[in-house]
């Protein structure tokens, strides 16, 4: 197999995990966003609260924050500061590119590991809302971080940033 076709199998299969990513955004903001009105609803309109009210919408940010890092890195979303970057020459750039890179995929790596190590810790811990473990929260953080890394390899792969706008194609 060449190099092309090695790569546009990973770009696929990262395309498929960014549609997952991008619908577990969607569906947990979406929970997130009802269930805190709901609670809003019910604490102020009822003078009653949702026993679950605290630990759903908590639950749901998480995940959504954790599955939007790797597609921010997709698409060079992140906030940056480059006017120093910018000056450089071209080859300096890559090679900046490329020691970036290394360093947060080796961060995320690390904080991928240590959250599937306490995803087994707390397994057997429950939310005090609702009958769901705690692991759940170093889950998302795993599986994100893990998806972050899967980009980071694509950009050391390539020695190169994606410059296309996000679409939901």
């Amino acid at each position: 197999m060449t190099r092309t076709t090695l790569l546009n199998r990973y770009d696929a299969v990262l395309g498929v995990l960014d549609r997952i990513a991008s619908l577990i955004v969607k569906v947990t903001m979406a929970v997130l966003t009802s269930v805190l009105l709901l609670q809003v609803f019910f604490r102020y309109v009822m003078n009653d609260s949702l026993t679950w009210g605290w630990d759903v919408p908590r639950v749901c940010f998480i995940w959504a924050i954790m599955f939007s890092i790797p597609l921010g890195v997709r698409y060079n979303a992140h906030v940056g500061i480059d006017l120093v970057v910018e000056r450089f020459s071209a080859r300096v750039r890559r090679l900046t590119l490329s020691l970036n890179a290394v360093l947060i995929m080796i961060l995320s790596g690390m904080i991928a590991y240590y959250a599937v190590l306490l995803m087994g810790e707390t397994w057997d811990q429950n939310m005090p809302g609702i009958p769901l473990s705690v692991g759940v929260f170093y889950a998302s953080l795993a599986l994100g971080l893990i998806h972050t890394c899967l980009h980071i390899g694509r950009i050391l792969i390539t020695g190169e940033l994606r410059n296309e706008h996000w679409s939901e194609t």
